[in-house]
């Protein structure tokens, strides 16, 4: 400012008003704080209406992509308490990035120096072509937050880009005061966050170590405020996975034909295989040391035990001719060694760490290894490996527009998605396995809004559906009342016997919905022999048995025992009686065409109703002869006599 610019003015000082008195001189300063306190009365209304950086009129954005550039059309945009004119202009953007536009404030003081049009201008006065009070200019112009035009300068954002994507907050122009309201409306009614049209999530693929999606242009409202996206919009996140850690992780190695088994992992997808330690079996050949009696290191390490030691024809016994100590052949027994200075062939299983090719899921192990040894068969095999663990990410968006990934908990199985934080709008659950094969599983559950139309047609169908519930209704209804004679015409479904004439004798059956010619059986017995069996002809054969013996002797050496009960044989021993009295062959006819030969039909209808039940003695029991057959006796005793259920038998002997 000027050095002989004079300005009191201070809002918490309580001055409304300049109060002028005559015969008082009138200050410069006293103008100064008239124009500072009109401004700020009038700065205090208007905040209520609007805010810093709103569009009031134009002001739209153009983006060539080719350029990587902006053009932002003239407009008006209200600025510290005043509605001010922005020229149009063009400024740089970067295409990857994150970009506020908004409009610089800067101010000059002018005076006669710059501009001698401020000198005074009448001519017949005293004071003509004096200067007079200077002049504060006010300049907007396009800019980015990162141009920093002036240390004094004030930068009002405007419009936010993002990544080549103009993200539309509130069309202009827009009172603040309304847009709260309508705000907090949209909160109370409709709870605030739901996607109006579009937003919907894809996915495009990855790429150096990140993972693209695609949100399709639309509307959301998010706390009651609006975002748009004029197009679709790309996101990029870390491609991030969870990390698993498997220790010896068991596996038993058993070879096909080709001598290779295919190992898969008990998780995958795998990120590396750290070690494979297998049990492997190999035959070498040793040179025994000069010293009698002393030890001959193994070539491996980690041997487990040694299986034989020839040379020749001679072979050597562990625990008598030499013993395994520290992966060492100690000859310090007095038995037998080879001679210092021979060979002699060895054979020994040993623990190996391999270093083998793996895919996602696992690896194949070949069972001839490459220094001679093979792995032996049925034998422990364990893996250390590390896993891609699978995880439920969540993409939201905030209310400035920016799409944002909530990483989930990492579980072994069943991975749990993380909830929405406050303010910000839930788009889409992206549950990520980490196979290079397969793509995240997006699932869009963003709440969209219903139109009125779409309302309207729900209800309509909702009306239908009770209309057709009254309808089955009724229809039930009537089938339960009458389920035959409909408009005078007959009909029976072939269910069962129920519609069918109990007065007459029927010559047709019905099996499964088919009217169908009956058929008629007789229950015949069959004969039972003397022994109670009844068997196919067969031969006994040994199935186990102990044909040699230690010794023996006498269960009852003076031969007290009981004498042996008759055998006595009923012919039949049972009586299955089954009386039933029908008027139609259907029960017959279904049970032989359901249960004989090949099925060509299965159904299965299981029904339980008690309609009513009714108890009372036979009033009669059917007369059969039986026959009875007594054997078993020994010499000298004698039948006295035979009763059968209190009532005596006259046997006969045969």
């Amino acid at each position: 400012m000027l050095e002989d610019y004079y300005e009191k003015f201070h809002a918490d000082s309580g001055y409304e008003r300049l109060l002028f008195r005559a015969g008082k001189g009138l200050q410069s300063r006293e103008l100064n704080d008239l124009q500072s306190q009109v401004s700020h009365q009038l700065k205090g209304v208007a905040d209520v209406l609007l805010k810093d950086g709103d569009l009031v009129k134009g002001g739209e954005v153009v983006i060539d992509a080719k350029l990587a550039t902006a053009l932002i059309t003239e407009g008006e945009v209200y600025i510290a308490g005043q509605v001010r004119p922005v020229p149009s202009s063009v400024v740089p953007i970067d295409m990857a990035a994150s970009v506020d536009i908004g409009v610089w404030l800067t101010h000059n003081v002018v005076t006669e120096e710059h501009d001698p049009s401020l000198r005074d201008p009448a001519v017949d006065a005293i004071n003509y072509d004096e200067p007079g009070a200077a002049r504060l200019q006010q300049i907007c112009q396009w800019g980015l937050l990162s141009d920093a035009i002036g240390p004094d300068d004030a930068f009002y954002p405007v419009h936010k880009i993002e990544q080549g994507t103009l993200i539309i907050k509130q069309p202009p122009p827009q009172l603040d005061a309304v847009t709260q309201a309508l705000a907090r409306y949209d909160r109370e009614a409709n709870g605030g966050s739901y996607v109006v049209e579009g937003m919907s999530l894809s996915y495009r693929g990855a790429e150096l170590e990140q993972q693209g999606f695609s949100l399709e242009e639309g509307k959301a409202h998010i706390e009651g405020y609006e975002v748009a996206f004029a197009t679709a919009r790309t996101a990029q996140f870390d491609y991030d996975p969870d990390i698993g850690s498997v220790k010896e992780e068991p596996k038993t190695f058993q070879a096909n034909d080709q001598g290779v088994m295919r190992i898969d992992t008990d998780f995958f997808p795998v990120r590396q295989i750290e070690e494979v330690n297998v049990t492997v079996e190999k035959a070498t050949q040793l040179t025994r040391g000069q010293l009698s009696g002393g030890e001959d290191l193994l070539p491996d390490e980690s041997v487990l035990e040694i299986l034989s030691i020839t040379q020749g024809d001679t072979t050597y016994i562990q625990g008598a001719d030499f013993i395994f100590l520290r992966n060492h052949i100690s000859w310090q027994l007095s038995g037998q060694e080879p001679a210092g200075g021979s060979q002699y062939e060895v054979t020994y299983r040993y623990r190996k760490q391999l270093t083998l090719d793996y895919d996602e899921y696992g690896f194949n192990l070949n069972k001839q290894l490459a220094d001679g040894g093979n792995v032996v068969d049925n034998t422990l095999v364990t893996i250390d490996y590390q896993w891609y663990r699978p995880r439920i990410d969540l993409i939201v968006l905030d209310r400035l527009g920016q799409i944002k990934r909530i990483k989930g908990q990492a579980s072994h199985q069943f991975p749990t998605a993380p909830k929405a934080p406050a303010h910000h709008l839930a788009l889409a659950q992206v549950t990520q396995s980490w196979l290079s094969n397969q793509a995240p599983d997006i699932e869009n559950l963003a709440v969209r809004a219903v139109s009125m139309s779409q309302l309207e047609q729900m209800q309509n169908q909702i009306g239908d559906l009770y209309q057709l519930l009254a309808i089955e209704r009724l229809r039930n209804d009537a089938n339960s009342q009458d389920p035959a004679s409909k408009y005078g015409v007959f009909v029976d479904p072939f269910i069962d016997d129920d519609m069918r004439d109990a007065g007459i004798a029927q010559t047709a059956a019905i099996v499964d919905g088919e009217l169908v010619l009956p058929l008629s059986a007789d229950i015949a017995e069959l004969p039972v022999p003397n022994e109670g069996l009844l068997t196919l002809p067969f031969e006994l054969e040994d199935v186990l048995e102990q044909p040699k013996q230690t010794g023996s002797m006498k269960i009852n050496p003076y031969q007290a025992v009981e004498p042996i009960p008759a055998t006595i044989t009923l012919t039949p021993s049972l009586d299955h009686w089954t009386q039933t009295q029908r008027n139609w062959t259907s029960p017959i006819t279904r049970r032989f065409t359901r249960g004989g030969g090949w099925a060509r039909r299965t159904t299965q209808n299981t029904q339980t109703q008690v309609v009513s039940r009714t108890t009372r003695s036979a009033e009669f029991l059917r007369r059969r002869w039986v026959t009875f057959s007594l054997s078993g006796f020994g010499g000298g005793e004698a039948l006295q006599r035979v009763v059968f259920d209190g009532i005596a038998v006259t046997p006969e002997e045969i």
